[in-house]
């Protein structure tokens, strides 16, 4: 089963996008082995250097989500993930607080993926990136959740 991982910071706190995570990480869990890791917030330089801690223990392809990442289509984010998951190779994604990555988070990532050029709200990132990527597995099996 595919390793995917998740690396946020802080809890999310408004019930409406709760919810809505835990809806899309439970369904995750019952098609790769999804696991997230939630540290704690505090200042911009606090929580990076908590991140990259964290990702001494990555596996395989880091991916920060940033804004000034690369934005993908729902389908080429299935595609890429499809290709990880072919050869083996577990992909770490992270998600940093409302102050976002410094350089030395986005140096050690692999890619650099943007939801948007627009800016949202921390947790409404991580309730968007959820259902993103439960809908790169549902296109990769052909279910008709997206359509």
């Amino acid at each position: 089963m595919h390793r995917i991982t998740l690396l946020s910071v802080g809890k999310v706190k408004t019930t409406c996008f709760a919810e809505g995570c835990d809806l899309y990480t439970e369904r995750l869990k019952k098609q790769c082995d999804f696991t997230e890791r939630i540290l704690s917030p505090g200042t911009k330089e606090e929580e990076n250097d908590r991140i990259l801690k964290a990702l001494e223990k990555a596996e395989g392809t880091i991916v920060v989500l940033s804004h000034t990442g690369k934005e993908h289509s729902s389908e080429e984010l299935a595609a890429w993930i499809g290709k990880k998951r072919d050869i083996g190779s577990p992909i770490s994604f992270v998600i940093c607080g409302a102050y976002g990555a410094d350089e030395r988070v986005i140096a050690k990532a692999h890619l650099v993926f943007s939801l948007s050029r627009m800016t949202f709200p921390h947790e409404l990132c991580k309730l968007l990136f959820l259902e993103q990527l439960y809908r790169a597995q549902e296109i990769a099996r052909g279910s008709g959740y997206h359509h």
